[in-house]
């Protein structure tokens, strides 16, 4: 299944919805009427497989509703606003995960998942504007995909880690690179990856039964529909239940997100004539084969408050 967050047209809170095999959205808090179905994606997660099997009743209900020519509590895409689909407790984001990213950047990969957290208020959703700080000069894209945390766990052993997994998504780990340059000079990363709009995230979550082999997807980026990352998450050197174990020992709860770094394209990585690094108006595609894509738009304005 796919499950989304949205907010309707004069709505003041975001409904929960898991997409239909016609590409439109079964509004599940529309559609529960009191029913033991979850309010939202993080408590579907929190629910366990209890909870997940309720949706996926909702979902079968309606499918067969609308093969009977009823579309009760179903909406359009496009009619809604897109929200990130969670807001989990924490994002643990590694850092130099593709060799050839490692290469491109003029660094050696690490010895061992190593990277840094990104806030949870810097996720924006598909559709979102992407705002550009006015101190950053080089402004850079990271498609990653993104692992879901299922349960509460702490100190998982590698063979036990996809029983962990809820599902995946897309994350993209914007990165002002000169800040994060600096920073590393001195440490840890912090403002080079934690600004606002630093993380869209979305625009689903695909549960794990949809997606048998997490590495064995294509990833691309697109800046103006011109052709920046192209890759596979088969060329990942941690693998996801390498991950999993590391970062498990600071504890991972449900809705959690781990983000499992990005290959070779990034703008930090360009050696061609003029720059690849973002500017005002340009437009970030990323994609990630059996999840789907998000488009946001690079702008300079700052945020309206």
């Amino acid at each position: 299944m796919k499950l989304l967050s949205f907010r309707p047209p004069r709505a003041r809170v975001d409904h929960f919805g898991v997409l239909l095999s016609n590409g439109m959205i079964y509004d599940i808090s529309e559609a529960k009427s009191g029913r033991a179905i979850p309010d939202s994606v993080l408590e579907c997660i929190r629910g366990g497989s209890d909870a997940l099997s309720r949706v996926r009743e909702a979902l079968e209900q309606a499918e067969h509703q609308l093969t009977l020519g009823h579309s009760k509590h179903v909406t359009h895409l496009d009619e809604v606003k897109a929200r990130p689909p969670l807001l989990p407790g924490k994002i643990m984001a590694i850092g130099k995960n593709y060799s050839d990213h490692a290469a491109e950047v003029g660094s050696a990969a690490y010895s061992r998942p190593a990277g840094f957290i990104k806030h949870v208020d810097t996720l924006i959703a598909n559709g979102d504007t992407i705002r550009k700080p006015v101190w950053t000069q080089k402004l850079d894209y990271e498609n990653e995909l993104a692992v879901v945390i299922s349960d509460e766990c702490q100190d998982v052993p590698e063979e036990e880690a996809y029983a962990h997994v809820f599902g995946y998504t897309i994350l993209v780990d914007m990165s002002a690179r000169d800040v994060q340059f600096a920073e590393r000079q001195e440490g840890n990363i912090m403002i080079g990856k934690n600004f606002p709009t630093a993380a869209p995230m979305g625009p689903w979550i695909v549960t794990k039964d949809e997606i048998d082999n997490p590495h064995n997807l294509k990833l691309s980026t697109r800046v103006n529909w011109q052709l920046r990352q192209d890759a596979n998450t088969s060329t990942q050197i941690f693998k996801i239940p390498q991950q999993i174990s590391w970062y498990s020992r600071a504890g991972l709860y449900p809705g959690d997100i781990i983000s499992t770094g990005t290959p070779a394209g990034v703008a930090a990585g360009y050696k061609g004539e003029g720059s690849w690094y973002l500017k005002n108006n340009d437009v970030l595609e990323c994609t990630i084969e059996k999840i789907g894509s998000l488009k946001n738009l690079i702008s300079t304005r700052k945020r309206r408050t």
